[in-house]
């Protein structure tokens, strides 16, 4: 099941949930059914049928009115924070040309329709998106048409090859998927309080930090914490920050932007890696008991690092400031796995992390041809949404994340 099939499941409907979070934020139910437009017996009919879903206490009752358990605080933070994002959306469409009466769409959109707006967006058919979600087909039609009709616009347009998400849709789907996600934590973390488990993280991994990095944190992790179940998504950075913005992920871990940083991502860096140049065992650079100059090694074709990414713009500054012609590129590829295989089938040079090639190193397939060279210097950590409230399983991930690069920066990478 994926994230958006599970949000479509969740365990209190966000007609209830919209009530608890009113509730919290007036400190008490006539205060909550003015903000709602909603009767207050309608409110207090919600706040019990929270209670009773969830069997647990979300308010304590007094004369002056009702306070927020603890159990009641963690779940009215992620309702807010979700609430906010829709009004977000709703604010978006208003400048897409929605009249005013769209900004009515947070208090009035249910689960249904917020579901079937990501499953949509995730299969070629209407038919698919329904199976997935457990309705009809007319059914899912439905709730897109009546999503339609709050946000005051057409979310969809027809192509040649099929009905798909507009402008406007894109930008609804973006906030209510970051709002289905907030709703998925806050009942993660209220089961947590209860005792129960079910937590999860999903962890965007780019190449590097595929091999040792993520897999050892991911071991830490559960060791730590069993009931956390984790999901680890490889990519391009591309890929993984639209996923990132999409809540697809919780965050993403490998090479860090720094000052080409998107201004709604923030960094932390883990460590500082550099590379090295890697060869296979038996190389003809490797004749000589020293390592090879990096002239020699320009003689000898290179698998180099896609355009536009960190490390091919470490590749061309370390050739220019050498002083030295670029080398020969035969290919140019992503995939650890695809440089790990040419460089064991022929006579190919790769500039790559240490952490990469650990495993054939270790095994003595490959070799480093030089140690980690000066100028190649790239901070590894970890990126997030600036807007983001790490839920409690993300932080238990991040910090075996730092466990595990504590770890990794102790171990030497010239073998």
């Amino acid at each position: 099941m994926n994230r958006a099939e599970a949000d479509a499941r969740a365990v209190v409907p966000l007609r209830v949930l919209r009530a608890v979070a009113a509730v919290a934020q007036a400190g008490g139910v006539t205060p909550a059914a003015r903000a709602l437009h909603q009767s207050a017996s309608s409110v207090t009919r919600a706040v019990q049928e929270a209670e009773s879903l969830l069997g647990v206490r979300l308010f304590d009752r007094g004369a002056r009115g009702m306070a927020a358990t603890a159990a009641g605080e963690v779940l009215a933070l992620r309702v807010a924070r979700a609430m906010a994002l829709l009004r977000a959306a709703a604010e978006g469409l208003r400048l897409r040309g929605a009249p005013e009466s769209a900004m009515a769409l947070p208090r009035l959109v249910g689960d249904t329709s917020l579901a079937a707006l990501a499953l949509r967006a995730e299969h070629a058919t209407e038919g698919a998106a329904a199976d997935a979600l457990g309705i009809s087909q007319s059914a899912l039609h439905q709730a897109l048409r009546r999503l339609e009709h709050l946000a005051r616009l057409p979310l969809f347009e027809r192509t040649r090859v099929g009905t798909r998400l507009n402008e406007s849709g894109r930008w609804l789907l973006l906030h209510a998927r970051r709002a289905m996600a907030e709703i998925r934590i806050g009942h993660e973390e209220l089961a947590r309080w209860r005792g129960l488990g079910g937590r999860s993280v999903s962890i965007g991994s780019l190449p590097m930090a595929g091999d040792v990095l993520v897999p050892r944190a991911a071991a830490l992790a559960i060791g730590a914490e069993p009931d956390i179940s984790l999901t680890i998504k490889g990519g391009t950075y591309e890929a993984l920050t639209e996923m990132l913005r999409a809540a697809d992920i919780d965050f993403m871990v490998g090479p860090l932007r720094g000052a080409a940083l998107a201004a709604d991502f923030v960094e932390e860096v883990l460590f500082v890696d550099r590379f090295v140049a890697v060869v296979r065992a038996g190389h003809p650079l490797l004749a000589r008991r020293r390592h090879p100059s990096l002239r020699r090694m320009a003689a000898y074709p290179w698998v180099g690092p896609l355009p536009g990414t960190p490390a091919k713009r470490v590749f061309d500054h370390l050739f220019e400031q050498a002083g030295i012609p670029m080398p020969g590129v035969s290919m140019q590829a992503h995939s650890t796995a695809v440089v790990r295989s040419v460089l064991l089938s022929g006579d190919h040079v790769a500039l790559v992390s240490p952490l990469q090639v650990r495993a054939e190193v270790e095994a003595g397939l490959l070799v480093h041809a030089s140690g980690p060279l000066a100028g190649t210097e790239r901070g590894i950590g970890i990126t997030q949404r600036r807007d983001a409230l790490a839920s409690s399983a993300c932080l238990a991930a991040m910090a075996a994340l730092r466990q595990a690069a504590a770890e990794t920066i102790g171990t030497p990478f010239d073998k």
